[in-house]
This record gives structure tokens, sequence and C-alpha cells, in this order.
């Protein structure tokens, strides 16, 4: 923004007058512009910033959708290699196991993640913030959930592997290894309640439908 002196001498008061009016209202006009343009600068920011969370959010909500439908097959799996271990401890001879598709989803959070890198966030409405603050939390704790599921069910395969390869367990063994199995069982369920939790959360932010 410039501001030009007049291009000859002022004669009188009347004249100065005039010019410093005249540089005031450009002043206004100029700062108004740029205050627009600002303003919807940050409107678009922030329009751009819900319409990448809802359609993340849209994909998780297919996600745990996806995983509700396999939980109660896995819950079948869980009971079925506890006592698949029973009988190897019980006759130290047992069929391998047939094999198993698991559904472990991660759930994305790259745009609620850009949004505050951004700067975008100090432009939505503080409810709104709040609202998206809430769910992203408990995608995190579900997160924290998968990551124990994760390992708890590659120590129960190290187990099935030793199991099926001919390896002698001791009853301790076989003890621990059941502890594990149903841990993992646990941890289905706790996938039921958060997956339950995040599906309602998920609707109340999408369109019905979606």
């Amino acid at each position: 923004m410039e501001v030009h002196p007049p291009h000859g001498p002022v004669h009188s008061v009347k004249e100065f007058m005039v010019h410093l009016l005249a540089i005031t209202i450009g002043l206004l006009i100029a700062l108004g512009l740029e205050s627009s343009v600002e303003w919807l600068h940050h409107r678009h920011m922030a329009q751009d910033a819900r319409e990448n969370i809802f359609q993340e959010i849209a994909a998780n909500k297919k996600d745990i959708a996806r995983q509700l439908t396999a939980l109660p097959a896995e819950q079948k799996r869980m009971e079925e290699i506890l006592r698949w271990i029973d009988d190897a401890q019980k006759s130290h001879s047992v069929q391998p196991l047939e094999d198993f598709n698991w559904t472990s989803v991660l759930l994305r959070d790259s745009a609620w993640n850009a949004t505050s890198s951004t700067g975008a966030i100090a432009f939505l409405k503080y409810d709104e913030v709040k609202r998206y603050s809430q769910l992203y939390a408990v995608q995190k704790l579900y997160g924290s959930v998968l990551e124990r599921n994760l390992q708890e069910r590659h120590e129960m395969n190290v187990f099935i592997l030793r199991i099926e390869g001919g390896g002698k367990l001791s009853d301790a063994e076989f003890e621990n290894a059941k502890n594990i199995v149903q841990s993992v069982k646990l941890r289905l369920l706790e996938f039921g309640e958060l997956d339950g939790v995040l599906e309602a959360n998920y609707a109340r932010f999408l369109p019905r439908g979606d």
C-alpha cells in the first residue's frame, strides 16, 4: 500500500483537507479490500478443512462397519484356538489350524492433523473444533487398543507355530498361551465397544446415507 504526496504545491487549507480526505478514503478502501480478501481466504481454508475431515470420517466409518461385521467370526476363531491349544496340551498331537483372515483397521487422521498444523483450525467454530477433538481422541484410544491387539496376536501366533512344529511346551507355557488368547478375546470386546462409539459419532458428522 503506497501513499503519494500531492503532485503540486498545496495553496490553501481547503486543498490540504481535500487531499487528506482523499488519502484517508483511499486508505480505508484499501484496508477494507485487504480485510475482505483475508476473510475470504480464511473462510476458504476452513471450508477445505471441513471437506477433507468429512471425507476422512466417511472413509473411517466404512472401515469401522467392516470391522464390526468381522468381529463375530474373529470371536469364534478365538474359541477354536482355545480348544485347539487345550487339545494340544492334553494329546500333544493336533492338526494344523486352518488359515484365517483377520480384519485390522487403521483409522485415518491426516486431515485433522493437517487442519491443526496449517492453522486452519483457528478459523473453525469452537463447538466444531471441540467435537472433532473428542472424535479423534476416541480414534487415538482405538489406535492404542489396536497396537496391543497386534502385539498379543503376534505372541499367540508364535505359540501356534511352536505347537504346529511339534515343539514341546511345558504346562506353564500352555497356560501362558491360553492367557494370551483370552487377552486377545478381551481386545475384540474392546474393539466392539469402541467401534460402536465411533460409528455413532461418525454418523453425527455425516449426512444420512453416507
